[in-house]
């Protein structure tokens, strides 16, 4: 089928559903994820599966990988269907062949889905090989142009890449920093959506007041990766900071790097590493500030959590999602991502005369409103 080319326009996460938008009751909706492992892409898929189930729609989550580490919320159903190639040519074609393993898991419904939505970059290479390409809307969480392009010689390919991908196709972005990225590298979606990511507010405050045995600190919650998150601006406006509390690092990946830099910074005394936890809430409830470091994001989740938590956030104001996130008087608590020293002195700014944090600052994430904008997608069609 060929698509118009024209584009439909960018609706946003803003409003509620019209009085004749059905509640969800018989909506079936399928999520076609990578995997359901770590990160902050499986917890918003997951939580916004729940929010549709609560709302009757039938929600499965097709996993393209057998990597399923969380609780299925309840009402939701889990298919795995993974694909593992075998020699060269298997790899070469594997978006290809495990296509073909969608559709014929799709063919063999029994009914078909009032909505389609594909997340993360291989369900996207998959979907759009199958039969499902036409009418499966593509989630893009995370800036494209930042985490496909980068700068090397191979930045043309990457670009082809990204077009294929996404150009005259159904789009919804978590943030419209996303959107505008897509926009000034020529890619014109089909149909594009604005809709952010769900923040469960009434899980994190069940889960925030747990004890710990920490108090006056201030913590980064997220993957140690030089790449993206840079935990080594983050130390540097650490120290740059001269604040007293301790630093508390809640999370996984290059600790090791992470903990020399560390050393080389003579900061070893006020830096406490926790590792990964499986609820990372009361160390954000209970820090006087959280800190996010990164050159990019698709949304910046943690921050979104930490306003839930009541905690201030301090963050450069990289692409894309911080800025939608910390605005109005909250604005003023962004620093540029290539100014390290501005990062320490607003870490010590804010420390000393913190904002106070409303709901008015989270209300575009609740479920309800978050779950709104998809059931418009179902009644859409």
């Amino acid at each position: 089928m060929m698509r118009d080319d024209t584009t439909k326009g960018v609706s946003t996460s803003e409003g509620t559903p019209s009085s004749g938008d059905r509640q969800g009751s018989d909506y079936r909706v399928l999520f076609i994820t990578d995997h359901l492992g770590g990160g902050g892409a499986p917890l918003s898929i997951l939580g916004l599966a729940d929010a549709l189930a609560r709302r009757g729609c039938h929600v499965t989550l097709l996993v393209l990988a057998d990597k399923v580490w969380h609780e299925i919320p309840a009402g939701v159903s889990v298919v795995r269907l993974p694909f593992q190639y075998q020699g060269v040519w298997q790899k070469l074609r594997r978006y290809h062949l495990h296509a073909r393993l969608l559709d014929r898991w799709v063919s063999a419904q029994p009914s078909s889905f009032d909505l389609v939505v594909a997340n993360l970059h291989y369900s996207h290479q998959v979907v759009n090989r199958s039969l499902l390409a036409d009418r499966a809307w593509l989630c893009i969480r995370t800036d494209p142009t930042v985490a496909l392009l980068g700068s090397g010689k191979a930045r043309w390919r990457s670009l082809r890449k990204m077009r294929w991908l996404y150009h005259r196709r159904r789009v919804i972005a978590i943030s419209r920093g996303i959107l505008d990225s897509l926009a000034h590298h020529g890619v014109v979606p089909h149909d594009a959506q604005l809709i952010y990511n769900v923040i469960d507010v009434e899980a994190i405050r069940r889960r925030m007041t747990d004890t710990i045995p920490h108090q006056d600190f201030i913590v980064y919650v997220g993957r140690l990766a030089m790449r993206q998150k840079r935990y080594d601006r983050l130390l540097r406006a650490y120290k740059a900071s001269g604040v007293s509390q301790p630093l508390v690092i809640v999370g996984d990946g290059e600790v090791d790097e992470a903990k020399a830099l560390v050393r080389s910074l003579e900061v070893e005394e006020r830096v406490i590493f926790l590792g990964k936890q499986a609820n990372p809430y009361p160390y954000i409830h209970r820090a006087r500030l959280l800190v996010l470091s990164s050159d990019y994001e698709g949304f910046g989740r943690v921050i979104a959590e930490a306003l839930v938590c009541g905690t201030p956030v301090v963050s450069t104001d990289c692409p894309s999602g911080p800025c939608e996130i910390l605005q109005g008087e909250l604005a003023g608590c962004l620093v540029e991502p290539d100014d390290g020293p501005l990062l320490g002195e607003k870490i010590r700014e804010v420390l000393a005369s913190p904002p106070v944090i409303e709901e008015a600052h989270y209300r575009a994430f609740l479920p309800e409103t978050i779950a709104a904008r998809y059931l418009r997608l179902c009644a859409d069609g």
